[in-house]
């Protein structure tokens, strides 16, 4: 049996709410609206979660305020099994959360997030735990946590193997000043151009990029181009990864469940790249056909019977 893999998730844990107009929305003013949906959301929390359910060993690093959102996030990770030992509940502080506001059409009219709270994940308040933290053999760290932060851990991670998850092109810009202490790096085309300046529309600039971002000393690298498919880059070889049929419920939530299935596996003795790619596609497929941003019926046979689907062509 293989064993389970130890992963430690820094990053955002909160709740998403997702409220419609019923009438036609109108800026600067009151609107009627109605929820569809409050869930938990945030990308290492979402990441955690689905590790959580391929049977890995998670602990989940993050700050929540203290109110009944905090109590609810960690509650709700501490019932699957993940070690919530390092979640920061703040006195007198909020837990972060986003809200959209859909018009009555469903568009998107309005969006807002409040992350202040993820700022005080400071170099200060992790120092002492800093040996604890060590002791995990894998890091999946996103950019929510403030850049200071980043760098510290990048400079202490001692034989920690630390992945990135750029979380949007303007956080991701954080991870740019430590790109030669990163393990892994998995980033859609948007996230990579902010690290590279190259604007990737088409496989071949994908490559370009990658070659970019492992001159500049990232080990592996692995840039998502949306229904287009994964560029794969480890030792000497590039590959080009075409998408998994997929019958699309709901992509909400596929990116990060990408990481998932890739952690997953790759963080596994004797992983290889191409195993690591092929399971992150089939959690992705899995996903995009869930309605929400978790297969809460997830099994291990469901990820390796759609991940022998995947195939690839070098480039």
């Amino acid at each position: 049996m293989t064993p389970s893999a130890n992963i430690l998730c820094f990053g955002a844990a909160h709740f998403d709410r997702t409220l419609q107009c019923t009438e036609q929305f109108v800026p600067a003013a009151s609107n009627p609206v109605r929820t569809l949906h409050r869930k938990p959301g945030g990308v290492a929390r979402n990441i955690a979660v689905h590790l959580r359910l391929l049977g890995n060993n998670v602990a989940m690093l993050s700050a929540v305020g203290d109110d009944g959102d905090g109590e609810q996030v960690i509650a709700a990770l501490s019932e699957l099994g993940i070690d919530t030992r390092r979640m920061h509940k703040l006195d007198g502080k909020h837990t972060a959360g986003y809200t959209a506001v859909l018009d009555d059409t469903g568009e998107l009219a309005l969006g807002m997030m409040d992350a202040e709270v993820y700022d005080l994940l400071s170099i200060d308040l992790l120092k002492d735990q800093l040996a604890n933290l060590q002791a995990w053999p894998w890091w999946l760290i996103d950019a929510n946590l403030p850049a200071p932060t980043i760098d510290w851990l990048t400079e202490n991670k001692g034989s920690s193997k630390f992945c990135a998850a750029t979380v949007s092109p303007s956080k991701g810009a954080r991870f740019a000043p430590v790109l030669d202490k990163l393990d892994l790096l998995i980033a859609n085309r948007a996230e990579a151009k902010v690290l590279t300046g190259i604007e990737i529309n088409e496989i071949d600039q994908a490559k370009t990029a990658i070659d970019v971002l492992r001159g500049k000393g990232v080990c592996d690298v692995v840039i998502t181009l949306g229904a287009k498919g994964v560029v794969s880059s480890s030792g000497d070889s590039t590959a080009f990864w075409h998408p998994l049929p997929t019958k699309v419920c709901d992509v909400n939530g596929a990116g990060d469940a990408f990481y998932s299935g890739f952690l997953s596996r790759f963080t596994k003795p004797g992983a290889m790249m191409d195993d690591a790619v092929a399971e992150g596609l089939a959690m992705a497929s899995l996903t995009a056909e869930t309605e929400g941003t978790t297969v809460w019926n997830l099994t291990q046979s469901a990820v390796d019977t759609r991940a022998e689907h995947a195939f690839k062509k070098l480039i």
